[in-house]
């Protein structure tokens, strides 16, 4: 898969961005105020009561299922396959990426997050929006021609305006 993906080595940065209350007005539009509370709750309940590992698992697991009912088309190279991605992620209003080869893998930068610019002392949001993306992308990369044992893995030290994963082996 990753070569036949292999039509650029380098993603284009997203134009930076700064931080203003307009985004964080947009932000909080994107993520609905009917699940809002709730989905930062969740979060929080699930993080505070089991170990980090059952909680991130559990969210991963909600990835997955989300994954199977949305599907992608066929694609050939990386940049078809960011577009596509970014055409679904439109769709559910869950922000944008931008992909990248590194090291026989695929590095996914997610920005534009739901929920990325509220208040989330915590950082529980963060951790299960990141883990719910794991299984969406694991899904969603195995179904372009990725093996079963490739997986997408969250990057921890990324800024707060991105998401990072690597998906492969």
């Amino acid at each position: 898969m990753l070569k036949s993906l292999s039509s650029r080595t380098v993603a284009p940065e997203a134009a930076k961005v700064a931080d203003t209350a307009d985004l964080r007005y947009l932000a909080a539009r994107q993520f609905s105020a009917q699940w809002r509370a709730v989905m930062l709750a969740m979060a929080d309940e699930l993080f505070e009561n089991f170990s980090a590992q059952e909680a991130w698992g559990f969210y991963r697991q909600i990835g997955l299922r989300v994954s199977r009912s949305v599907s992608l088309p066929p694609v050939k190279t990386l940049d078809e396959l960011e577009a596509s991605l970014n055409v679904v992620l439109a769709e559910m209003d869950w922000g944008y990426v931008s992909l990248a080869l590194a090291d026989s893998a695929i590095a996914i930068r997610h920005r534009a997050y739901p929920g990325q610019h509220l208040e989330d002392a915590s950082g529980h949001w963060r951790r299960a929006f990141s883990a719910l993306l794991e299984g969406v992308y694991t899904v969603w990369l195995q179904s372009q021609g990725g093996r079963p044992e490739m997986t997408a893995t969250h990057r921890e030290g990324a800024s707060d305006d991105v998401l990072e994963f690597s998906y492969g082996l």
